[in-house]
């Protein structure tokens, strides 16, 4: 049976439940992402923001949104 523990992340589940289940069996590393990689998924995230803010721009000057100025 598997227990859930608040704070526990799934890759802290997933090596419980594989050493339970089999206790004798050789266990693999964890390697922690690169600090490398979360930079690189930092930056294509801003550029993706920065295209969709663009693509909102570009859509409010093709077809504006009436304003309600009573």
């Amino acid at each position: 049976m598997t227990y859930f523990i608040a704070g526990n992340t799934a890759v802290e589940n997933a090596r419980a439940l594989s050493q339970s289940a089999l206790p004798n069996a050789p266990q693999q590393p964890y390697d922690e992402p690169s600090r490398r990689a979360a930079v690189l998924r930092a930056r294509i995230s801003a550029a993706l923001r920065s295209a969709a803010a663009h693509e909102l721009r570009l859509a409010e000057r093709l077809d504006p949104s009436p304003s309600c100025s009573h």
